[in-house]
């Protein structure tokens, strides 16, 4: 998998943060591999507002973003920060918070799939070239002895199950949309007025969710269809990522600009 590097070779989707993606082989990389950097670790996603989710991953990432519906094919994403090109979890040193879920989408990096003549059964592996701590003479060569070293095999498992999990994640918005579930829903944020007492809410814009309202309207049968299918449990874990949105409005503040009247790209491509 690793040294297939044949035909035109085509990366799914928009790839964010991976600038020189390329076939991994033996010939062209046979001395490269990664060292870690420790010193500014996530510098590399600093200005990614929007991260793709897994299904699988949802319930574990509600717990630190909110979770929305990007883009034309309403692909679930991260909100990790309230303006385009901006991701307020990572600071100046490149550091995130202690604690905070990783999406698989960044911990593959530097690695990603790739078809070749478009061919889905077809997976191979890349790597980005242009990553900063790919190097020779790397503390985890991509090639050891011309054949894929340890490293590089538990990334190509990695990939092979994220893949997996993108393609639940299909189905499960497939499934959203023939619920009708999926609706513009808007963001607002407390307001005290001049008394210091009445509180009002200001809309600083929209995203694409799962709508609460349509949800408790779902029929008993399609509720049971829905526990036994696993899409009970993320439509309940979307619901809850909804209150961490003050979260990353205080990170904005912090690492950087302050938010302005709209939440920037989450309605666009992730």
């Amino acid at each position: 998998m690793a040294d297939t590097n044949t035909g035109t070779v085509e990366t799914g989707g928009n790839l964010l943060f991976y600038k020189q993606p390329e076939p991994l082989n033996s010939e062209a990389h046979g001395k490269l591999g990664v060292t870690a950097d420790t010193k500014h670790p996530f510098a590399f996603i600093k200005d990614t507002q929007l991260i793709p989710l897994t299904v699988a991953e949802f319930t574990a990432a509600a717990l630190c973003y909110p979770i929305i519906f990007a883009g034309t094919d309403r692909i679930p994403v991260a909100v990790m920060g309230m303006q385009k090109d901006h991701n307020a979890f990572v600071d100046a040193d490149g550091m995130m918070p202690e604690g905070v879920y990783l999406p698989g989408f960044v911990r593959r990096y530097p690695f990603v799939s790739a078809t070749t003549n478009g061919d889905e059964q077809n997976l191979m592996v890349c790597i980005d070239r242009a990553a900063p701590f790919i190097a020779e003479n790397a503390e985890q060569p991509f090639f050891v002895d011309g054949k894929p070293s340890e490293f590089t095999n538990r990334a190509i498992e990695f990939i092979q199950l994220y893949e997996g999990e993108a393609q639940g994640t299909r189905n499960f918005v497939t499934m959203m949309n023939e619920l009708d579930l999926l609706a513009s829903q808007d963001m607002n944020l407390p307001q005290t007025g001049e008394d210091g007492k009445t509180v009002t809410q200001r809309k600083i814009g929209e995203f694409v969710g799962i709508s609460a309202e349509k949800f408790n309207k779902l029929p008993a049968e399609k509720l049971v269809e829905l526990r036994d299918n696993g899409g009970l449990q993320a439509i309940y874990a979307q619901l809850m990522s909804q209150a961490n949105w003050q979260r990353v409005i205080a990170l904005d503040m912090k690492n950087g600009p302050a938010p302005t009247d709209t939440i920037g790209e989450t309605s666009g491509k992730a």
